[in-house]
């Protein structure tokens, strides 16, 4: 069985036997929309999705596996990223909304299509994007010392993935998104590797900003399954980004709203660390 988590925030359907789609950062914000879990369900991190972003719902899976039917192979996509499961095409960008029937014929979206590419490799990830370092790219789009401390944290509680680190770091194929789908036990090893690095993370850095360090350290990981000849399977991203107006609707409804936002996540943030730390001395 494969499951297909998709990441939602607003606006979303219920999913199907295939397609799963789970509310991000739920404890923060309720809405009237239908998804088929909040990631606020059983033991989680919710409270943490504006620093944490999809993180939240990856923490959710592993610590609520069961309430997803334990399936054999578990994904992750994005309300508004999906894998485009042709690996002979390149990345799709639609500009318009189109219907659920429709997308899932045309991205071949179908259990016994995506059992046909897992028959050719361990696992499945976005298309590498190539540009420059890893290590580069990050300094000149994000704060170089944020990854330095993931890194530095990484080598210190998981320093079997150090070899791998410095490998991906120095090349120039970078894995966005936090998108894959993975066999339950890599998953469970993905989740084993990640988050103890986040969480300490977490503890020295503050959770004031977003953790861009995640998809890096998702890189890593995939890099490091690479390297232990676990054969990846390529695939295309296809960007829903809707119309015009509402790409510059949605930019402006969220700009007003990001200091009062920024406030109550601080906020829930300080309560979540403080309620964690308090349990650590009992």
């Amino acid at each position: 069985m494969i499951k297909l988590l998709v990441c939602c925030h607003k606006e979303s359907e219920k999913g199907d036997d295939l397609l799963v789609t789970v509310k991000a950062g739920a404890a923060l914000k309720r809405n009237d929309a239908q998804f088929d879990f909040n990631d606020d369900d059983g033991e989680n991190i919710s409270l943490l999705n504006p620093a944490y972003n999809e993180m939240t719902v990856l923490y959710w899976a592993w610590k609520n596996y069961d309430k997803l039917g334990d399936p054999d192979y578990l994904g992750l996509m994005h309300y508004r990223r999906y894998f485009y499961f042709d690996a002979r095409r390149e990345d799709v960008r639609l500009r318009t909304k189109v219907p659920k029937e429709l997308f899932r014929e045309k991205s071949l979206l179908s259990e016994e299509h995506l059992e046909l590419l897992l028959n050719h490799g361990v696992f499945l990830c976005p298309r590498p994007s190539k540009r420059w370092s890893v290590y580069k790219h990050y300094a000149l789009t994000h704060h170089i010392e944020d990854l330095d401390a993931a890194i530095s944290i990484l080598k210190e509680i998981a320093p079997d993935y150090a070899q791998a680190a410095d490998e991906y770091l120095a090349g120039k194929e970078s894995f966005f998104f936090n998108m894959f789908v993975f066999p339950k036990e890599i998953f469970f090893r993905y989740a084993e590797f990640i988050f103890p690095i986040l969480e300490r993370y977490a503890d020295e850095r503050g959770l004031s900003e977003r953790m861009f360090v995640s998809e890096r350290l998702t890189g890593i990981f995939i890099h490091q399954l690479i390297r232990e000849k676990k054969t990846p399977v390529y695939l295309p991203v296809l960007y829903r980004e809707g119309t015009l107006k509402e790409r510059v609707s949605a930019f402006f409804s969220e700009w007003k709203q990001g200091k009062g936002l920024k406030a109550k996540a601080r906020a829930a943030a300080r309560l979540f660390l403080h309620r964690r730390k308090e349990s650590k001395r009992i």
